[in-house]
C-alpha cells in the first residue's frame, strides 16, 4: 500500500454522521499493520487521542485521526502533532456529505458512544453547521481531497480503501507557507521612529474589549458536551430568546464576567462527560 518506512497523519474533517467513522474503521481494519485509528468517541477524551496518535507514530505507524475537526484551530492541533515527528505527512480527507444527508442518518442510527438520541444528534448537528470551516491551503497539510458520498461506501473493500488513499497520494502536493522574517529586537526599535531613536508610540485608542472570545464549540473542545445542554438549558428557562440571552457581551464592563459565568456550565461537570467533538 505505502512505502513502510512512510508515516502520515491523516485528518478526517466532516460532518457527523457525513461517513468518517466508517472509512476510518475500514482503514485500520484491513490495514491493521500500518495504520490506527484514533476515535475520541471510543476513546472517551482528546486526551487519549493524542496518547495513541503519539505512541503509533513513534512505533512508525500511520494514524488518522477520525474526529469532526471542524475549523481550524481543531485542526492545527493535530498538525502540531505531527510536526513533532520530522518526515511526517498531513494528509487531509473532507467528507463533504450534505447536511440533510447527515441529519437523515442521525435519525436512524440507534447507537452511538456518546449520541444517545437522534433528537440530540441533530442539535449537535446544527451547532457543527453553523461553526464549521472547510480547510484551507495555508493551513499546514500535504494534500487534501474531497469525498461526495458517491465516492463513499458503507462496506469498504481493501480495494475502495486503497483507491482513496491513492486518490490523496495522487493529489496536488501543497506548496508549503515561507517561514515568517524574524527581527531581532534591535532592529524593531529602530523602526519604532524614523529618525531609530525614542521611545516606542503606543496606540492611545481606547479599549474596545475582546473581540475574538471563544465560541461554544471550542468550550466542548476543552470541557465536554455539557457545554452545549447546560447553556441552552439555562436560558430556556430565564428567556425566550436564547441567541440573544447566552452570548456573553462584549467589552470590560463588570457585567461581563457575570454574564460569562451563566453562560459557561460547571467545569467540574463538563470534565465527567465525553468530549462531543469526536463524533461520526
Amino acid at each position: 500500500m505505502s512505502n513502510s518506512a512512510e508515516r502520515i497523519v491523516l485528518i478526517l474533517v466532516g460532518l457527523i454522521g457525513s461517513g468518517k467513522s466508517t472509512f476510518a474503521a475500514a482503514l485500520e481494519h484491513h490495514f491493521s499493520d500500518q495504520w490506527r485509528r484514533c476515535n475520541q468517541d471510543e476513546l472517551g477524551s482528546r486526551t487519549q487521542v493524542e496518547f495513541l496518535a503519539r505512541n503509533s507514530l513513534r512505533a512508525g505507524l500511520s494514524v488518522c485521526i477520525d474526529r469532526t475537526n471542524f475549523d481550524e484551530k481543531q485542526r492545527a492541533h493535530w498538525v502540531k502533532i505531527a510536526n513533532e515527528f520530522p518526515g511526517t505527512f498531513i494528509w487531509v480527507i473532507v467528507f463533504s456529505t450534505p447536511y440533510e444527508v447527515c441529519a437523515s442518518r442521525l435519525k436512524n442510527r440507534t447507537s452511538h458512544p456518546t449520541i444517545h438520541s437522534p433528537e440530540q444528534g441533530l442539535q449537535i448537528l446544527s451547532r457543527f453547521a453553523s461553526d464549521y470551516r472547510p480547510p484551507t491551503t495555508d493551513e499546514g497539510f500535504h494534500r487534501i481531497i474531497s469525498l461526495h458520498p458517491s465516492d463513499t461506501s458503507l462496506n469498504y473493500s481493501s480495494a475502495d480503501v486503497l483507491s482513496i488513499l491513492e486518490r490523496v497520494r495522487s493529489s496536488p502536493v501543497i506548496s508549503r507557507p515561507a517561514q515568517p522574517v524574524r527581527v531581532s529586537w534591535a532592529e524593531r526599535r529602530r523602526q519604532t521612529r524614523p529618525d531609530g531613536r525614542g521611545r516606542r508610540q503606543h496606540d492611545t485608542s481606547p479599549y474596545s474589549g475582546s473581540s475574538d472570545r471563544p465560541s461554544l464549540l471550542n468550550r466542548v473542545w476543552e470541557q465536554g458536551t455539557s457545554a452545549i445542554f447546560s447553556a441552552r438549558s439555562s436560558v430556556d428557562s430565564s428567556s425566550g430568546n436564547p441567541a440573544l440571552e447566552s452570548r456573553p457581551t462584549h467589552g470590560t464592563h463588570a457585567s461581563d464576567s457575570q454574564d460569562e459565568q451563566k453562560f459557561l456550565p460547571p467545569l467540574k461537570e463538563s470534565r465527567d462527560l465525553h468530549d462531543s467533538l469526536g463524533v461520526d
